[in-house]
């Protein structure tokens, strides 16, 4: 006797209806997640592409000045762009100008993308030619837009996310194009260094000023700070900690210590260890240079 033939049941218009809605819902709730993956790992091989172009156009400046990277203080000798006198044009929004008015980078380039301060925004109001802000009577003497901005500080807009090495003293021999591997010239910047402590087992831990400060955002972790950082042979490293794996130091007793690069260590005699932030302030010495953070 012949068997009837099997028949499977079909989904009903509702059943169909109903698993697409759990689809639709399922993708809803992992959108933000792969989304959010997606930027974090976007963002800092975007943020390495923009710190090495300024790097490599600090390169390009150093191979017709002899080596050096711009330093206003060895251009404005005439004083035609900013009234300040000698080293205390050396200040990061002058050194910045300097490469963005000679067509080095834009001021594009100056913000990282993953900026997690307000106060730093691209500056859409830089003048190439004849800059109303200089010194001199004469706008068309001027070297760079002495109107470009770094500080970010007290209700002050920035334009330059960045952090670079401070040019002067026993520290401006590092100031040039030396090719070094161990050399942090420029990067994300970081957080302001109160102390460094040494933990049970040895280790060191440097400690932010501010606990929430705004760098510890850029990248990683909210509570670690994380970024890139661009040595003085062009290469970036993307580093998980203020002091990088073989950047070192000697204190008077020739022990090696490991280097914060936003902490100008006191037991380094030589006054050579690593030191990285956005400057508004310089002159003859260290001690003339002022900081910003956060």
């Amino acid at each position: 006797m012949p068997r009837s033939p099997t028949h499977r049941p079909a989904f009903t218009l509702a059943e169909l209806f109903a698993l697409i809605v759990i689809a639709l819902a399922i993708a809803m709730l992992l959108l933000p997640f792969l989304t959010r993956r997606r930027t974090t790992h976007i963002r800092p091989i975007k943020d390495s592409t923009q710190v090495r172009g300024i790097h490599q156009g600090m390169i390009l400046w150093a191979q017709n000045n002899k080596d050096v990277y711009p330093l206003p203080s060895a251009l404005d000798v005439d004083n035609t762009t900013v009234a300040d006198q000698g080293t205390a044009k050396d200040t990061t929004a002058n050194i910045v100008s300097i490469m963005i008015f000679n067509g080095f980078f834009s001021p594009e380039l100056c913000v990282s993308p993953s900026e997690s301060n307000g106060a730093i925004k691209i500056f859409d109001k830089y003048q190439y030619s004849d800059p109303s802000t200089a010194a001199e009577a004469d706008k068309s003497l001027a070297l760079w837009d002495p109107a470009f901005p770094a500080d970010f500080t007290g209700g002050k807009q920035g334009a330059f996310s960045y952090a670079h090495a401070l040019p002067s003293g026993d520290r401006l021999p590092d100031w040039y194009n030396t090719f070094s591997a161990t050399s942090p010239v420029l990067g994300n910047r970081g957080p302001q260094v109160a102390s460094i402590t040494q933990g049970k087992r040895g280790g060191l831990t440097p400690v932010p000023a501010i606990a929430n400060s705004n760098t510890l955002r850029i990248h990683g972790a909210p509570t670690t700070w994380e970024g890139n950082i661009v040595y003085n042979d062009n290469h970036v490293a993307y580093e998980t900690s203020m002091m990088p794996p073989g950047i070192t130091f000697k204190d008077s007793a020739a022990t090696t210590w490991s280097d914060c690069v936003f902490f100008d260590e006191p037991n380094d005699p030589t006054g050579r260890n690593a030191f990285l932030g956005i400057f508004t302030s310089a002159g003859d010495n260290p001690a003339a240079f002022k900081s910003i953070w956060d």
